[in-house]
């Protein structure tokens, strides 16, 4: 098989204010350490923190809340009051996570924290549904892409023909006895991240994604799939724009059809190369220093900006 990862990648080219050789950004996974789950903002955490150093910015990547002299742009503030934790003055709170108001991360102590710093969200939807909610300040900020992580190279052998990574519940172990009572050496993995994680990636044909609860395209967690070539199928979404956009790169099939399509994607290496090409091409056509610009382009309105 040939290697899924190319050096190639156009450069996009963007007109720097006049301020960026004195601004200074650490992007932080909030601590503590210990919290394992912390790592599923990782590769976001770093492609954010590869874009602000491609478009010239002081950057590093960290996971102390009190660096001096730097922005904190912060990854998990959903799970600080935890630990008792508050956001520095002037910090950009990056949110990865759905809000469903009443329900889940929407709080009232993380929705107060946001109407007290500029948040940034990956999801229109999200915006939304945080304006109603009196959150207001809020940038779209895509998920997007960076050359240095394109860094999973496929297995010699891939012995796995389906994974699935995520949180277990009824609905996605059952796609995964289906497929393995098809015969198909089907896997469910939770709890693992960065190294073994993408040593499962690589050994796989097939990538699957199924909803937890409500059916909410899961960007966050395939743009990374898809940055390195790896095959995604997914349960359908009720984001349409989101299935128009991916609809080359990714297999949307209604649940009930997830174990059938994995069938007929199995016997067909050469559909699933084509697609995986198609992941790559689109997301290399979302650099995320492009959503950085245009996120940072009045930094008048973020107070605290770190200055050299």
């Amino acid at each position: 098989m040939a290697p899924r990862m190319s050096t190639f990648r156009p450069e996009a080219s963007f007109e720097l204010p006049l301020h960026t050789e004195r601004m200074r950004f650490a992007v932080t996974i909030s601590p503590p350490k210990e919290y394992i789950h912390r790592e599923a903002f990782r590769e976001v955490a770093e492609t954010v923190n590869w874009g602000l150093i491609r478009l010239g910015y002081g950057s590093v990547l960290a996971d102390d809340l009190s660096l001096p002299n730097r922005t904190h742009i912060i990854f998990g503030s959903n799970t600080m009051a935890w630990w008792g934790l508050e956001a520095p003055e002037g910090a950009i709170l990056y949110n990865l996570e759905q809000i469903i108001p009443g329900e889940g991360w929407a709080t009232d102590w993380l929705l107060d924290m946001f109407r007290r710093h500029v948040v940034w969200d990956y999801s229109r939807h999200n915006i939304e549904t945080l304006a109603t909610l009196g959150v207001t300040n809020v940038r779209h900020v895509p998920i997007g892409s960076a050359p240095e992580m394109e860094r999973i190279p496929p297995a010699e052998t891939q012995d796995i023909d389906v994974l699935f990574i995520g949180s277990p519940n009824r609905r996605r172990a059952w796609i995964i006895e289906q497929l393995r009572a098809a015969g198909v050496n089907a896997q469910a993995h939770c709890n693992v991240y960065g190294k073994a994680r993408d040593a499962l990636y690589a050994r796989a044909k097939i990538v699957l994604n199924i909803h937890f609860g409500p059916r909410i395209f899961e960007i966050v967690r395939i743009s990374y799939l898809l940055t390195n070539s790896i095959f995604v199928i997914s349960e359908d979404c009720v984001d349409a724009a989101a299935t128009e956009e991916f609809a080359d790169a990714i297999e949307f099939v209604d649940y009930d059809e997830l174990v059938g399509t994995c069938l007929r994607y199995l016997a067909d290496p050469a559909a699933r190369a084509a697609r995986a090409e198609k992941g790559l091409e689109l997301m290399r056509g979302r650099p995320v220093e492009r959503y950085l610009h245009t996120a940072l382009q009045s930094p008048s309105e973020l107070s605290g900006i770190g200055r050299d």
